[in-house]
């Protein structure tokens, strides 16, 4: 996970930075799928001498970007609220996605449930679950965006030249498109 480190109003030392990447690694460990943490300290002039610094953290975790921010009298106190928050987030996205329910019907249509056909007799013991879906019509740039929105795996859809595309995500980050071929 790339960290960037963006100060505005204040500087910071080579040895603060490194104190502060050192804090965030934790949320590396807790999610390996994030890509980029950035985040902003600044110092703000405030009526309130205990919302002076503000940290800011967006964290990009292949799709969704989590985003926190915390004020406090000193900067040292704002960046520890924010690791605070940040690594309950991590933990919050990272259990979300352990109980994912596989089985939803996330490719029937808006008032037109799926359908779920006989499965084919199990060959040599392998039990198989069969869904029908009718693919729904989209660009590839809707595509991307839809399968960023969600949790699953795959997206099936119809491509605008007419034809069935299957667009998978990556356990390693990033996307692949397969071009069905038919007939």
């Amino acid at each position: 996970m790339e960290t960037i480190i963006t100060a505005k109003n204040l500087t910071l030392d080579e040895a603060a930075r490194k104190q502060i990447e050192r804090k965030f690694s934790k949320i590396g460990r807790h999610l390996p799928q994030a890509r980029e943490l950035r985040l902003d300290l600044f110092e703000e002039s405030t009526k309130a001498a205990k919302d002076r610094f503000v940290a800011r953290g967006f964290l990009d975790v292949l799709g969704p970007v989590m985003t926190s921010e915390c004020r406090a009298a000193n900067l040292i106190t704002a960046v520890d609220q924010l690791v605070g928050v940040m690594e309950r987030q991590a933990q919050d996205f990272k259990n979300k996605n352990q109980g994912f329910d596989r089985e939803s019907q996330r490719f029937a249509p808006a008032g037109h449930p799926g359908t779920r056909p006989q499965p084919p007799p199990a060959a040599s013991g392998v039990a198989v679950d069969a869904e029908r879906v009718r693919p729904e019509p989209m660009t590839v740039a809707r595509a991307i965006d839809s399968i960023n929105d969600t949790k699953d795996d795959f997206l099936l859809f119809r491509n605008p030249g007419g034809g069935v595309s299957l667009l998978l995500r990556r356990e390693e980050g990033g996307l692949k498109l397969i071009e069905i071929e038919t007939g």
